[in-house]
């Protein structure tokens, strides 16, 4: 277990300072990535977010879309406890620490939402374990909500990527060792319908939504 990559065994060890240190590296470039489409998504909804780390996107979520349910799954518990503080430990929200497997065969919801989080994994695994699961679970004419990170157009933000993923498998062992191709993956490997994408941060940063 020890040598098990952080997308299988989370950010237990970054998860008191993660949202510091993103703000302080890209401002609040993420969370308006992470709120940019919510505006899709219709109230009493179903929803299943994977990885959602420690909740800001969460308690936006409660506030302004009004699901019936959210099934919250993250592989980090630190990051599980920080998110039930944030929002009370809600009743309407459905806390589980682990991975993909967490998913099981009888969610069925209205909108997936995976945030800054399928970069972690390596592409391979995106492919053929990871994305197939996610869509096994969203309904016919379902909403898919991504941000992630670009290829990078600029030399710093190529650096600013590089040493992200340099520190991360430093410090968190995390399976990537380079940014998989996400969104052809969901626009070509899925059959998913593309809806809009725009970006932040200078282009390295995409937002967008597609349906199933």
């Amino acid at each position: 277990m020890a040598n098990q990559p952080v997308v299988d065994n989370g950010f237990d060890s970054i998860a008191p300072f993660y949202d510091a240190l993103s703000r302080l590296v890209f401002g609040n470039a993420l969370r308006k990535a992470q709120a940019c489409w919510l505006n899709q998504i219709p109230p009493g909804a179903e929803i299943l977010v994977f990885g959602g780390g420690s909740g800001w996107l969460l308690a936006r979520l409660l506030a302004v879309c009004h699901p019936r349910h959210v099934s919250y799954i993250d592989a980090s518990a630190a990051m599980i406890t920080l998110a039930r503080q944030k929002v009370d430990n809600d009743s309407r929200v459905d806390f589980r620490t682990g991975t993909e497997l967490s998913i099981q065969p009888g969610d069925k919801v209205d909108v997936v939402i995976t945030p800054f989080v399928l970069d972690l994994f390596a592409e391979e695994r995106l492919k053929i374990v990871v994305l197939p699961r996610l869509f096994s679970s969203l309904k016919p004419g379902g909403l898919w909500l991504c941000c992630d990170f670009l290829e990078p157009r600029w030399w710093w933000q190529k650096i600013l990527l590089w040493s992200e993923y340099r520190f991360f498998r430093a410090i968190s062992r995390i399976e990537a060792d380079h940014l998989p191709n996400w969104q052809h993956l969901l626009e070509t490997h899925l059959p998913l319908n593309p809806g809009q994408m725009t970006t932040f941060f200078g282009g390295m940063i995409g937002s967008g939504y597609w349906r199933k």
